[in-house]
């Protein structure tokens, strides 16, 4: 099978873990992993015994759309965490994903390489967007006030949503505030 990432490379056999076959670009280092033979890894306790990072590696992440060299359809892109840019890409279709070069291992230092499946969840994602958009939302904030006002605000903020009678602060500092 062709790399997914670099033309004309074909890709050799491995092992990512004892029982876990996998694909790999010499080039690139990209791995392409058959979700049926990870989740019989997975599910038979063999992940348990060999997670293990095999080399140090910086993950790398190709941005651009890949196609599914079985079936050639778009893989769908799924980000990992919210500390890394890495997706790992999927094929619905074939029940394949590519994992970039060095992302074996990132999934092995963040204690994931068993959680791959979770992964390209709904609720993974969910959760995910959820805690961008909180960040985007501090940091907007964040950026409007100097670093003791911010503190303050917090505090406020955080002694608010603990009152008894928050919703009677809330509608006495909006009428206050008009005034």
């Amino acid at each position: 099978m062709k790399c997914y990432s670099c033309d004309g490379y074909i890709m050799k056999p491995i092992k990512l873990a004892h029982g876990l076959p996998a694909l790999q670009c010499n080039k690139c280092g990209g791995t392409h992993i058959d979700l049926l033979s990870y989740r019989v890894w997975r599910d038979t306790g063999s992940s348990a015994d060999s997670m293990v990072i095999v080399s140090e590696a910086i993950p790398t992440d190709n941005k651009k759309a890949l196609v599914c060299q079985r079936c050639s359809k778009i893989m769908l892109k799924y980000k990992i965490t919210t500390e890394y840019e890495n997706y790992i890409d999927l094929c619905t279709t074939c029940d394949d994903a590519w994992l970039d070069g060095g992302e074996w291992q990132l999934l092995g230092a963040l204690a994931l390489q068993d959680k791959l499946a979770h992964i390209m969840t709904e609720p993974w994602q969910n959760r995910l967007k959820k805690e961008i958009a909180e960040e985007n939302f501090t940091n907007k904030y964040q950026a409007l006030f100097d670093e003791t006002d911010f503190a303050k605000i917090n505090e406020i903020s955080d002694w608010l949503r603990e009152h008894e009678n928050r919703d009677e602060l809330f509608n006495y500092l909006r009428i206050k505030s008009q005034n």
